[in-house]
């Protein structure tokens, strides 16, 4: 059994204020603003907390090690803990450091170590890396044949927690979920999600404080002045944000705030914030966030940026700004949504490496390979063997890339994809289909990981990675 400690480090053992269940009663979980009132857990949880009592966390991001808020608050220039370091064990290695916030999702006993066996991605990443998929609920999900596969799916659960050391709401997270009505915050699932990730040890990827997209009619709809506006997204942002602070370790602040046109031109006129507020608001989002989590790594997020193009240089040039002018700015998240129907930009990493030179965190937040399907619902061998080729490039970037310390996949089957649902006759996207069987695409990212931490004769010769030796070799990959 592979264990590693990636949970933030707790400065005391401190009794769970409590989990909400796994069921889906519409606005069971709903509080108004401000009121985080905590719940039961549901027993599986509860069980599988009670079998890791007594395992402490010792990671935690480097910036936490201080009492208080972190060096760089109200500093220009960039995070102080992201300078020089490269990554060290879990987040960066702090352990009971004092001023830390204490999750209130925590399973009682205390904060719980991650464990995974050898034969899965999570074992074999590096202590830095967390690798991650998603709690898949809500979305194109509410429209399917099937119910939404995280919280209705023990199967679902137990594999994400068996393969992953990171999880991401899918959509649980976002405004239409969890504010359906003005001041009225609805926090079931996205807690349930949370819950689930502390008893298994995993980190947590808080997507998305603010966005363009899958807003609440109310809010689009509605005839708010400017203060009101404003008023609504501070107050938004300090109730999500304060209760799960401690909790989540990276949060996606700002979600695809530039456009695809060929000047990257900011989307002033589909984001109500940016129309309404000015793009200066930016700048306040983060600060709120930062002011509710010290402990957080706060990121921007969006998709085309996989490479030095237009839209990655708008970020670029936008963060160095903030950074000059002390905005707690800690990440750029690439999304790394591909298709074998357009060519990979080889200038990935460098884009990775510029802003990692900046001193701030890089993610690969979003990553799916897709491609155009048979009827069975499977690209031609060709494209399989280029998608598993594009996944491993990216991989090996991200390892690369000192500051780069998440690696998330999109999606577990096929079936529940986002990507034929948005992209009809495309799919074959993720790394397992039917029964959670394991694609070739698996075993090269597993075969990538072993050879960077361990080398290549540790790939071919320890059976515990028979299995995705077999694959590989029956798919001539």
């Amino acid at each position: 059994m592979f264990t590693r400690s990636n949970r933030r480090t707790l400065a005391a053992a401190v009794v769970c204020a409590g989990a909400l269940a796994l069921g889906t009663p519409a606005m069971a979980g709903a509080v108004p603003a401000h009121q985080a009132s905590s719940q039961t857990a549901d027993e599986g949880i509860a069980a599988k907390a009670a079998d890791k009592q007594g395992q402490k966390s010792q990671g935690r991001p480097d910036h936490a090690g201080q009492p208080g808020k972190p060096d760089h608050a109200g500093q220009p220039g960039p995070p102080d803990h992201a300078k020089g370091n490269g990554k060290g064990p879990g987040h960066g290695g702090g352990t009971d450091a004092p001023g830390q916030t204490q999750c209130q999702f925590t399973p009682e006993g205390g904060a719980v170590e991650g464990a995974w066996e050898r034969d899965s991605l999570a074992g074999v990443a590096p202590e830095d890396l967390r690798i991650g998929n998603i709690a898949a609920g809500g979305g194109h999900h509410s429209d399917a044949d099937y119910p939404d596969p995280f919280p209705s799916d023990p199967e679902y659960r137990d594999h994400v927690a068996q393969e992953y050391s990171s999880v991401t709401h899918e959509n649980y997270l976002k405004w239409e979920f969890v504010q359906p009505e003005q001041g009225v915050y609805d926090f079931e699932q996205a807690d349930a999600v949370v819950a689930f990730a502390e008893v298994n040890g995993m980190d947590l990827r808080g997507h998305a404080l603010s966005w363009h997209s899958q807003n609440p009619d109310w809010l689009e709809e509605g005839d708010f002045s400017e203060a009101e506006l404003r008023e609504i997204l501070e107050d938004h942002v300090r109730t999500v944000v304060s209760r799960y602070a401690g909790c989540i370790d990276q949060w996606d602040v700002a979600n695809e705030i530039f456009q695809d046109d060929e000047a990257a031109s900011i989307r002033d006129s589909e984001n109500i914030w940016i129309r309404e507020l000015g793009p200066e608001i930016l700048d306040d989002i983060f600060t709120w966030a930062h002011e509710e989590d010290p402990d957080a790594l706060l990121f921007y997020n969006d998709y085309n940026v996989d490479g030095l193009n237009a839209k990655a240089d708008r970020y670029y040039d936008l963060i160095s700004e903030q950074l000059e002018r002390g905005v707690p700015v800690h990440g750029f998240g690439a999304q790394t949504h591909l298709s074998m129907q357009y060519g990979f930009d080889d200038s990935y990493q460098e884009n990775l490496q510029r802003f990692d030179d900046l001193g701030i965190h890089t993610a690969v937040t979003e990553i799916d390979v897709r491609g155009e399907v048979d009827e069975n619902d499977m690209m031609s061998p060709e494209d399989r063997a280029g998608a598993a080729e594009r996944y491993a490039t990216v991989l090996q970037a991200c390892l690369d890339v000192s500051l780069c310390n998440s690696f998330t996949i999109w999606g577990t089957l096929d079936a529940q994809s986002w990507v034929p649902n948005t992209f009809p006759g495309e799919g074959d996207a993720t790394l397992h289909e039917g029964d959670y069987e394991r694609k070739p695409t698996y075993c090269i990212l597993q075969r990538t990981l072993v050879e960077h931490e361990e080398g290549a004769s540790a790939w071919k010769d320890d059976a515990s990675f028979e299995e995705c030796r077999g694959i590989l070799e029956e798919a001539g990959v």
